[in-house]
């Protein structure tokens, strides 16, 4: 069944922020860090306790293809080198079927008059507002590459069309990881302006 995680009050309220959140079973149970849903979880869960809001939990596993299905296109993935859509198209499965009837429903009977919705996917966006549910802003959910998901970060960008601006780049142009080239700009930083104190 859906769950909606309610913080503050809300109810009858105009631009609320709502995270729409797909179960990911892979990622919020077992660790895995093929995909961002786990880290977009905690980053919508903390955004709501500052701001008052609603997740709004649905089980749509694997974009809703379900977990054995997930695990097969995984399975893929890892085999072929296929992206998390022909993975799908592989297996004779659509890209995406989730649904979101229960959002609007929720929503409705909680008397939202409208939401600021957290989401990078424009699919959803436009979902939604098919369904009758006012959306006056979007919140980005974007977390941090790793080396592990920036495959698939890359495909919901370029496939999927989600807004992330290349945020999922874990490589910089001079070959160092994100992580690495932070700390590499720190080490130039301290020699170029730590001269003096070494020296005193």
């Amino acid at each position: 069944e859906p769950v909606a995680i309610v913080y503050g009050d809300v109810e009858g309220k105009e631009e609320v922020p709502v995270r729409v959140h797909d179960a990911c079973f892979t990622s919020e149970v077992l660790g895995s860090l093929k995909c961002d849903c786990k880290q977009q979880l905690q980053l919508a869960m903390e955004y709501i306790q500052e701001h008052d809001g609603i997740v709004i939990y649905l089980h749509q596993e694997g974009r809703g293809i379900g977990l054995a299905n997930k695990i097969a296109a995984y399975a893929l993935q890892d085999t072929e080198g296929l992206d998390t859509v022909d993975a799908n198209r592989a297996l004779g499965l659509p890209d995406d079927v989730r649904e979101y009837t229960a959002v609007a429903n929720i929503l409705e009977g909680l008397g939202i008059k409208s939401i600021q919705l957290m989401t990078n996917n424009p699919r959803k966006v436009a979902t939604l507002k098919r369904l009758g549910v006012d959306i006056t802003g979007r919140i980005p959910c974007i977390v941090k590459a790793n080396l592990f998901n920036q495959g698939y970060l890359e495909a919901k960008e370029g496939r999927m069309k989600h807004y992330l601006d290349g945020s999922w780049c874990y490589w910089d142009h001079s070959g160092n990881t994100v992580d690495e080239g932070d700390e590499v700009k720190g080490k130039q930083a301290g020699e170029e302006g730590g001269g003096d104190d070494n020296e005193s």
